[in-house]
């Protein structure tokens, strides 16, 4: 029987290792290896998990803050959560606009060898838009304060302090209207939406890797270049699709994160609601419009975010007869895709075979 019991026991004890070491959370590193010699990269969203762990391999261990599952933007990070921040080498997020609650804590880790990447570095962002329906506007977007200063990619003479990239948080007056509540919405920080803007992401991403750690730098270089030669094909496969497509406005029944991407692809939309906000909810007249106008132009698809209840398209496609369709905007995914590895590319594949359906 003591034979049994120590087997049984033994075995328990090798499922759970087992299982321990299928997912990187955040906290994980805080408990690896002291001998480790990879890099320790944190990230605050889902396209630059993906983004880094494509270009970094096997030469750093890369943890995702924002749980699999979770919504991004009323995210607010744990005291555990900072601690992983200060004792990581890398710490990429996506900008003051997304994650408000970044600066204050970076203001607070002691780590001087921290590097601090803000991937919106070199981007110019856009106001977000407040009206829900976007037809053929003359789009003069003013350009942000948030404008950022391009990286020199080689990290050569700069002054790190925090091995911060071309990014003073110190200097910076950050008047964070509604932190406690969600991200600042005067700006749109949905970047990554475009595969176009992404490949200026995944250069500011390697630009880091090669500075931390400079001896691997050419493979981060290649991998790097070889995943953009990815977002090429994406690029060209959703530019095909809008020009082959029967019309070009797609119809969004969920909080809407896309403004990068129909701007990149020249297409128009209408959305139920303003924008990502977790507060604002549309009005009766507002989801009305939309169905008048799908009958009217026969619309048969009408799309919805990821990782909420598609409570506004099901009541659309009630009315219309439309299919509902996912458009994942990629700031985070589900706990059963984070496991299986999903990735970047993967949704927004995805998102094509959606789209071909949409405008046809």
């Amino acid at each position: 029987m003591k034979k049994i019991l120590t087997v049984v026991l033994v075995m328990l004890l090798v499922i759970a290792l087992f299982g321990c070491t299928q997912n990187q959370k955040a906290s994980d590193l805080n408990e690896n290896d002291n001998n480790n010699e990879k890099i320790k990269i944190v990230t605050t969203l889902f396209p630059q998990y993906d983004f880094a762990r494509q270009i970094a391999g096997d030469k750093a261990d890369i943890a995702l803050l924002l749980p699999p599952g979770a919504e991004s933007h009323s995210f607010e990070p744990t005291p555990g959560d900072i601690i992983t921040i200060g004792n990581a080498d890398m710490f990429i997020y996506t900008g003051e606009y997304m994650e408000p609650w970044a600066d204050r804590i970076i203001q607070s880790i002691e780590n001087e060898k921290l590097n601090i990447l803000d991937v919106s570095n070199g981007i110019t962002l856009v106001k977000e838009e407040h009206d829900h329906d976007h037809e053929d506007e003359d789009h003069e977007h003013e350009d942000a304060d948030h404008e950022h200063e391009d990286i020199d990619h080689e990290h050569e003479d700069e002054d790190h302090e925090h091995e911060d990239i071309d990014h003073e948080h110190e200097d910076e007056d950050h008047e964070h209207e509604n932190e406690e509540h969600g991200h600042s919405h005067e700006y749109d920080p949905h970047i990554w939406t475009s595969p176009v803007i992404a490949k200026k992401m995944v250069d500011n991403i390697a630009a880091s890797l090669c500075y931390v750690d400079p001896e691997n730098a050419s493979y981060y270089k290649e991998n790097a270049e070889n995943y953009k030669k990815q977002l090429d094909e994406l690029d060209a496969e959703f530019s095909e699709i809008v020009k082959n497509g029967k019309h070009n406005k797609i119809y969004f029944g969920g909080r809407f994160a896309l403004y990068y991407f129909t701007e990149e692809y020249g297409l128009e939309y209408m959305s139920a609601y303003d924008n990502c906000s977790s507060e604002t909810e549309p009005s009766a007249h507002d989801i009305a419009k939309i169905i008048d106008e799908m009958k009217e132009n026969k619309i048969s698809v009408i799309y919805h975010e990821e990782l909420t209840d598609p409570k506004i398209s099901r009541s659309i496609c009630e009315d219309t007869g439309a299919e509902m369709l996912l458009f994942h905007s990629c700031h985070n995914v589900s706990k059963d895709d984070f496991n299986k590895g999903v990735t970047y590319l993967d949704l927004m594949s995805q998102n094509a075979e959606n789209l071909r359906k949409g405008l046809n």
